[in-house]
């Protein structure tokens, strides 16, 4: 029905004029189409047979559109008049580069054009022919237009061959400068996706080389760059190129937009990426071939997109703007052109380079969508560095003052427990002292042999007692200085001692021990310099003591200048031995060695 009207309307037009008009040859750039007579053939007519049916219809049009038509063909009869004395050459240009096949029949000569019949030195756009006329005479001319993937659609031309070629190359010139912009912001959108690795650049990446690529077929370069098998596959790829395009701009649109955030619209995305997908193989074959069918599903996503950005923009996504601001320029010329190529409205032929300058405006707006985008996501990031900067440092205010009051209750509860240490120390000290006192008053009242005992007894609680009292006047509670212990350790023999000659030679580096363990060596040393000093002979006794450190080695040297004592391994062998060798042994996990070479020689290696 709606071919019916359509076809109704343009035979109404046809037929406004009752008979044909003649052109005037030696007019330059003129329209002629309004002049010729126009028959729509469904039947695949021949020369011969046009010539014998004679059905041509007079028309005023300027622009001639049928839509997507595939078993029609249009005849078109000129006559062209030369009133002149000169002979006059014109070149009739049918212009729509997209046009498949362009016969001319004039008289018997017969030329063939169209993009499906690219000559090899053909360096124009639409499809032309150079005509000459005789001096005072008047041609007719047939021409044969055959279109089966795009839209049937053409204007009919009558030019000086020096204008021709200027209006050509300045087209050409126009399509490379707009080539060259789309080509600049496609390889400055591929650098900018290789530094940042934001999935929004690469698919506009995409986007950009598939408009690039159905541009160059719509603007006519492709039959003039590459040969003819290529051309003659692209020509049927209509449907695959225009859905490839549309669905590299919903890709594009839902990572620029971040469709994620809107499931209902990410889900619509998806729906038209689907619909494309299935229309290619369904709609896109030459058995079943319908591209008005791909043409009103990017007519359909042309204003969801719209929507879509203009939806995201209100909700408070400010990216947005540049991206509704060229989608709503590109898709005037869309849409202009999805009704142009159904045959609806013809108006593209008014303004033919709509398209290219829309899509170019497109890409520059798009192009600062993204500037405008880094520029927010950059202020965006200020303002969070100097939130996260403003938290840190009420966080760290906040900890300090807890790391304040926290270590303001560990100092209380450490001077605390060194309080509680100290008097515990103290404690021990004098009990130790009160028991050294008890096991003297015990000694006084004994006999000579038990006395003895008790003394020994005496001496080794005396040096556990030093070495708590050594560790009640220092400040480090865990760690022992040797130096000072064993010198007190060795003052208090000596004045137990009192009466003999006795003389220490301390050799000790500045060595550091903790408690428990200087408490053994205390015991260690006690019980040895009793030994020296009770094996010593007459005369001075001369004790040495040396201990050296190696990381966590240990060596403790004692010698003396006695005559020494047979050092037993038995059990016969006295109890401060067996003390010592538990202590060293077991205590301190070490070694002992025992040599008597004028005089006794101990040698302790203990490891903590």
């Amino acid at each position: 029905m709606f071919k019916f009207v359509k076809y109704f309307t343009i035979i109404s037009l046809f037929s406004s004029f009752l008979s044909a008009q003649v052109i005037d040859g030696f007019s330059d750039n003129q329209n002629i189409l309004a002049k010729s007579e126009i028959y729509i053939d469904s039947n695949n007519l021949s020369l011969r047979e046009i010539k014998m049916i004679d059905r041509f219809q007079s028309n005023h049009l300027e622009h001639f559109n049928i839509g997507f038509v595939r078993d029609k063909s249009v005849w078109i009869k000129i006559t062209i008049n030369n009133i002149t004395d000169k002979n006059i050459s014109r070149v009739l240009v049918v212009k729509n580069p997209l046009l498949e096949k362009v016969v001319l029949y004039a008289g018997n000569k017969k030329s063939v054009r169209g993009m499906l019949h690219v000559e090899k030195k053909q360096t124009t756009l639409n499809p032309s022919f150079e005509i000459s006329i005789a001096p005072n005479r008047s041609c007719i001319y047939y021409v044969n237009i055959i279109n089966k993937t795009t839209a049937l659609q053409f204007d009919l031309l009558l030019k000086s061959k020096e204008t021709f070629l200027y209006d050509e190359y300045t087209q050409e010139a126009l399509i490379m400068i707009f080539l060259g912009i789309i080509v600049a912001i496609l390889i400055y959108s591929l650098f900018l996706y290789l530094f940042t690795r934001s999935k929004a650049y690469m698919y506009y990446v995409f986007y950009l080389s598939a408009l690039v690529f159905v541009q160059l077929t719509y603007l006519g370069i492709t039959p003039l760059i590459f040969c003819k098998t290529f051309v003659s596959i692209d020509n049927l790829m209509v449907v695959l190129k225009v859905n490839i395009m549309y669905i590299m701009a919903a890709i594009f649109a839902q990572s620029f937009l971040q469709t994620i955030n809107y499931p209902t619209l990410n889900k619509i995305y998806r729906y038209i990426i689907l619909i494309a997908l299935v229309e290619i193989p369904i709609f896109g074959t030459q058995s079943f071939y319908y591209p008005e069918i791909a043409v009103l599903s990017g007519f359909v996503f042309v204003i969801y997109n719209i929507f879509a950005g203009v939806y995201i923009y209100l909700d408070g996504y400010r990216q947005a703007r540049f991206f509704v601001a060229g989608w709503s320029i590109v898709a005037i010329g869309f849409i202009l052109m999805i009704v142009d190529s159904l045959g609806l409205v013809s108006v593209m032929y008014r303004f033919p380079n709509l398209i290219m300058y829309s899509i170019a405006l497109e890409a520059l707006i798009l192009s600062f969508a993204f500037t405008d985008s880094a520029i927010i996501l950059t202020k965006e990031k200020e303002r969070s560095d100097k939130k996260l900067l403003e938290n840190m440092q009420n966080s760290k205010r906040v900890i300090e003052k807890e790391i304040l009051l926290q270590t303001k209750e560990l100092t209380n509860a450490l001077e605390n427990k060194k309080t509680i240490l100290n008097e515990l120390q103290h404690r021990t000290k004098n009990h130790l002292q009160l028991i050294v006192s008890l096991v003297r008053m015990q000694a006084d009242r004994s006999e000579h042999v038990v006395k003895e005992k008790f003394q020994q007894l005496e001496w080794r609680i005396r040096a556990i007692a030093k070495t708590h009292e050594v560790l009640y006047f220092k400040d480090d509670l865990q760690q022992i200085n040797m130096n000072e212990y064993i010198d007190e350790l060795c003052s208090g023999i000596e004045d137990a001692n009192d009466g003999k000659d006795i003389r220490f030679m301390l050799e000790i580096r500045e060595i550091y021990m903790p408690f428990r363990e200087a408490g053994y060596v205390g015991l260690i040393i006690n019980e040895l310099v009793t030994n020296s000093i009770k094996y010593a002979g007459t005369g001075a006794i001369v004790i040495v003591i040396e201990m050296n450190k190696d990381n966590n080695n240990y060596l403790l040297e004692i010698r003396d200048n006695g005559i020494g004592y047979e050092f037993k391994t038995d059990k016969s062998q006295g109890m401060g031995i067996t003390l010592v060798k538990t202590l060293v042994q077991s205590q301190l996990d070490g070694s002992l060695k025992v040599e008597n070479k004028n005089g006794m020689i101990y040698l302790i290696e203990y490891k903590i």
